[in-house]
């Protein structure tokens, strides 16, 4: 750990060691180098909501600087979309009915699994009310989710069987997605005395979460993504997150990364289309979620003013009704 490193700090958040054995230089790295986590510099923001979300376990270990997801260019940059956290990052209220809540899940056993609720309105607009976001095996996961979201649900859990809150949570999540890798029978199970191969969607069904398989195209979900943050006429985004609910995911957001090339890489290579794998893992449960929305969200349409209703009326093509009996 940073505070048993055998050295004294040179500069805030850094110590450097020589091996008297080999002579090489060592360097510590404490998150409080960084001024954008340092809580006595930039960082209090990012203090207090890692500090509120950790367990303090997990915590007591230490942070220390994860340069890896700092390089390449930002996917949800200006450059790419109208992503603007002062926009898309609002306080979270009580939303209106009707609407649908839906759910995805990005599983993670030493990576946390992240499980994000959203709210799908009458207006195509996505809302992410909440996070779920804790390394743990299934059986752990679903228990916590259910105890998290029981304020979602129409009754209290406390007295029902796992197939009752299964049925329950079908009822109250139309959409509920999780990583298709989950799919995968990597693990076993022992039924009557016998090992059976076992997946992870199996696990998470057999304790109350029935999923299904969301699609894991990479590419096409960020180019969804991007569709809902795109502003409309109305100056209107179709994706908000709830920034006091949601942390992490608000984080890896802001920290979603392309892979950026070696400087020997990049004179024989593209600049590459793939995200860093890391610090990602509530961003994929939200693009599970996005790819079972619309290709585009569509615009609501504003109602016509008078003047615009007359005009209409006159550009209308008439029918000439000619009486030929008359004629005659």
């Amino acid at each position: 750990m940073y505070k048993d490193f055998p050295s004294e700090e040179k500069m805030r958040g850094i110590k450097n060691w020589k091996n008297p054995k080999n002579r090489f230089e060592v360097i510590a790295l404490h998150y409080t180098a960084d001024p954008n986590k340092d809580p006595e510099r930039e960082g209090k923001e990012w203090f207090d909501s890692e500090r509120k979300s950790t367990p303090k376990a997990d915590w007591l270990k230490e942070y220390e600087i994860d340069f890896t997801t700092r390089a390449g260019k930002l996917i949800f940059g200006n450059e790419f979309c109208d992503f603007d956290k002062n926009v898309h990052f609002v306080n979270s209220f009580e939303w209106a009915e009707p609407c649908e809540l839906l759910m995805g899940l990005d599983f993670g056993q030493r990576n946390p699994t992240s499980a994000l609720i959203g709210v799908w309105t009458m207006d195509n607009a996505l809302y992410i009310v909440d996070e779920y976001y804790k390394p743990a095996i299934p059986s752990v996961s679903s228990r916590e989710m259910f105890k998290k979201f029981e304020y979602l649900f129409p009754e209290p859990l406390d007295d029902k069987s796992l197939r009752e809150k299964r049925d329950i949570a079908n009822m109250l999540f139309s959409i509920r997605v999780i990583d298709p890798t989950t799919k995968n029978k990597n693990r076993t199970k022992v039924k009557e005395g016998e090992e059976i191969p076992y997946s992870v969607l199996e696990e998470f069904y057999d304790h109350g979460w029935e999923f299904e398989l969301g699609i894991n195209d990479v590419q096409a979900g960020i180019t969804r993504v991007r569709e809902y943050i795109q502003l409309d006429d109305a100056k209107k985004a179709h994706l908000y997150i709830f920034k006091d609910k949601c942390p992490n995911l608000c984080a890896e957001f802001q920290n979603y990364r392309y892979q950026e090339l070696s400087e020997i890489q990049s004179k024989t290579r593209n600049d590459s289309e793939d995200p860093v794998k890391k610090n990602d893992h509530a961003v994929d449960a939200l693009r599970y979620l996005l790819m079972t929305r619309p290709n585009t969200p569509t615009q609501v349409k504003k109602p016509l003013t008078k003047i615009q209703k007359d005009i209409q009326n006159l550009l209308k093509p008439k029918v000439i009704v000619h009486d030929w009996d008359q004629d005659n």
